[in-house]
């Protein structure tokens, strides 16, 4: 039987450290030709990279659930197209760089990309996440180093490389993306400490996260889900039975905006999980949750082979009779308290439920939900009353409450105005830097010419001419000085590298 000598095992850590040091001076390099880009021939690049992988989504999709044994290929394949076809057109009216004009405040605003770009990548959605930040990096003239989470690393890896094969045979330099082959949580640390690391872009598990904060380089998080649903006496049931059970079960329960833990309005409890069981999922006993919690978090620790696996898979592990094309496994919860596992966040088609006497109990569970995670994430509502999922909203420190929809798709923005995103900001609440949806302006800097404004800012606020200012009211300069203007731009980025 063979095994791994330590010496092997300190050389691929001193080979990992070595391959985060050269892709990061290679990085530089192509961060300075891309500094030298229009903002409409980097969206232009953006597209045809796009176009270009689009008919790999279901290839890297059989391929990723092959890899990490997490989620649904169909639902893989959705990702990996939404990422292809959304992202490098939802941001077409948006300005990510150039030079601009605002006339009420006599400020010339003057674009500037980030440069070296260190994303990393999850393992519930690596090859999707991957088109994502790759599209918002080229959008804004921004180099890519990802590193990718080991589970995905294979799949991850290849397309990175097609990307970047794309990427040049779109007029684009060598080096604008890159991968860790090697991704060790000693190289992933070094990617993210590096002065010449811009800003990291952190999706993936709560330690990740918190470590490039801690990296002493801008950092932009996102938090982990655990998204509670209050389900009203008002509410249209077999409506939100549908939403609910098809949200659950999307990539097999695996996105961090799933539904985790049902609040059902007693009045309507029973009616409601009659209806749950209509769309296919499984209602437990008693015993039979005890056996999925059991097996979910054994000795009340997680357990990760869950995570994104059939309902049915799950449930024969745990000894529970259920359909092979079971849906979600619905476990009550008889009394909620502080430190109950099933509270916690599942990404599986488990679902904590809850009978409660009204809306006041149902934000008493949630409160305790957001003990264990889940802080400035999702949560969601069905009522037929507005007001209610507005106090709904008020009460918990969820920065997105979806109403009367999919919390997995209504929180980026499918029938929602919330932006779309494969990045998810968290907030103050959930210890991140930003609380919206992530995208690529956030990757864009201005700079701000201010001349002379009589009344200054306090007289253009008294005024109403300092409200922020759509983007079409801002006028463009004249192509002459937008050229001459980001002439002095390049050469500062340069000198700056």
């Amino acid at each position: 039987m063979s095994s791994i000598r330590p010496v092997d095992l300190a050389d691929h850590d001193l080979a990992a450290l070595q391959e985060a040091r050269d892709l990061l001076g290679q990085a530089r390099q192509a961060a300075a030709t891309l500094a030298l880009w229009t903002p409409e021939e980097a969206k232009r690049v953006a597209k045809e990279v796009a176009a270009a992988l689009l008919p790999r989504a279901e290839f890297y999709a059989e391929w990723a659930v092959r890899e990490s044994r997490i989620g649904k290929v169909v639902d893989k394949i959705a990702k990996n197209q939404i990422a292809c076809t959304l992202t490098p057109s939802a941001w077409d009216n948006v300005a990510l760089g150039g030079v601009r004009r605002n006339d009420a405040l006599r400020i010339v605003e003057i674009g500037r990309p980030a440069g070296v770009v260190v994303g990393l990548s999850n393992s519930t959605s690596p090859v999707a996440t991957i088109l994502f930040k790759t599209l918002m990096c080229l959008m804004t003239r921004n180099a890519l180093v990802i590193s990718p989470h080991p589970v995905a690393l294979g799949c991850c890896t290849v397309v990175t490389q097609e990307l970047q094969a794309a990427i040049e045979k779109a007029g684009g330099p060598a080096h604008a993306l890159q991968i860790l082959t090697r991704p060790t949580v000693e190289a992933t640390g070094a990617l993210m400490r590096d002065a010449r690391t811009d800003v990291i872009l952190a999706t993936g598990g709560t330690p990740m996260v918190r470590a490039a904060y801690g990296s002493g380089n801008p950092a932009i998080g996102v938090g982990s889900g655990n998204v509670p649903i209050y389900v009203d006496a008002s509410a249209d049931i077999e409506a939100a039975a549908q939403l609910i059970v098809s949200a659950k079960n999307f990539d097999h329960g695996s996105p961090c905006s799933a539904p985790s833990v049902l609040m059902l309005h007693a009045s309507i409890a029973p009616q409601m999980q009659q209806a749950l069981a209509h769309q296919g999922a499984h209602v437990c006993t008693e015993q039979e949750a005890l056996q999925i919690q059991n097996h979910a978090f054994p000795g009340g620790k997680f357990n990760g082979k869950v995570v994104g696996r059939p309902a049915h898979e799950i449930a024969q592990a745990a000894g529970v009779q259920v359909p092979i094309d079971c849906q979600a496994l619905v476990c009550p919860i008889a009394n909620p308290q502080a430190g109950h596992v099933l509270l916690k966040e599942k990404l599986s088609p488990i679902l904590g439920c809850v009978v409660v006497p009204g809306m006041d109990q149902a934000i008493g569970v949630a409160r305790l939900m957001l003990q264990h995670s889940g802080a400035g994430h999702t949560s969601g509502i069905h009522s037929a009353n507005a007001e209610q999922a507005v106090v709904w909203g008020a009460a918990l420190d969820y920065y997105r409450v979806v109403v009367n929809g999919s919390t997995v798709h209504d929180s980026t923005g499918a029938n929602t105005g919330l932006p779309y995103t494969f990045t998810i900001g968290t907030g103050y609440a959930g210890k991140s830097s930003v609380d919206c949806n992530v995208g690529p302006e956030l990757l864009v800097n201005w700079k701000r010419v201010a001349f002379p404004l009589p009344g200054g800012w306090a007289g253009a606020m008294a005024s109403g001419a300092a409200s922020p200012a759509a983007s079409g009211s801002l006028s463009t300069l004249t192509p002459e000085l937008q050229a001459t203007v980001l002439r002095i731009v390049q050469e500062e980025l340069e000198h700056l590298r």
